[in-house]
């Protein structure tokens, strides 16, 4: 495992891992160039989010749309299929660690992200169905001759904290189903289709 991974202490864990071998280092250096894009594309993540697409959408300190590449203490903005949040509609997470590592034999991005508040109201509880222990970690990585991306989701547990009764309700259900149904389903959809090879 990775050691950017945080440990696993408390709830659920989710690993998710695709990968694609090439013929030789060239082939495969140019691919990784067209997932890094894809990646750092946070805007686009729903194309490649399987069949029960979430919408993405990356923010800034203040909460506003940006079509920049994602930076430390941006903000994701998302919208999970069928049950939303009360909160318009939407679960927030912040960017706390951007790695990236380049060397003739291995590249990689490395993004962070963690339950947080909505930066566009003055509340500061957590609007997200997970409490802000939990993180999710994503990697893209050219090793050699192999491209691979992975997500990492650790220490997942429903946020139930300064919620009204329905709110923790709809918290519980979304969490539980995610972590325990379909988080690894998604996250598999995610990263297959983030390293998906498309001949021009």
């Amino acid at each position: 495992m990775d050691p950017k991974i945080p440990p696993q202490f408390k709830g659920a864990q989710t690993d998710a891992y695709s990968e694609i071998i090439f013929d030789d280092d060239a082939a495969a250096m140019q691919h990784f160039q067209t997932v890094r894009k894809r990646f750092l594309d946070v805007n686009s993540w729903e194309f490649f989010a399987g069949e029960e697409k979430a919408e993405f959408s990356l923010r800034d300190e203040n909460g506003e749309l940006t079509l920049e590449e994602p930076k430390v203490n941006h903000f994701i903005k998302i919208k999970v299929p069928l049950l939303h949040n009360s909160d318009d509609g939407y679960d927030w997470v912040q960017i706390e660690e951007i790695q990236e590592e380049i060397t003739p034999a291995k590249e990689s991005v490395f993004i962070k992200v963690r339950p947080s508040q909505n930066p566009t109201k003055p509340e500061n509880d957590t609007k997200h169905f997970l409490d802000s222990d939990a993180t999710s970690n994503f990697i893209i990585k050219r090793e050699g001759t192999k491209v691979c991306a992975e997500v990492h989701a650790r220490n997942e547990t429903p946020n139930t904290d300064d919620h009204t009764l329905l709110e923790k309700i709809r918290d519980k259900i979304v969490a539980l189903g995610g972590m325990l149904l379909g988080s690894k389903i998604q996250w598999e959809g995610f990263t297959s289709g983030l390293i998906k090879y498309e001949e021009e």
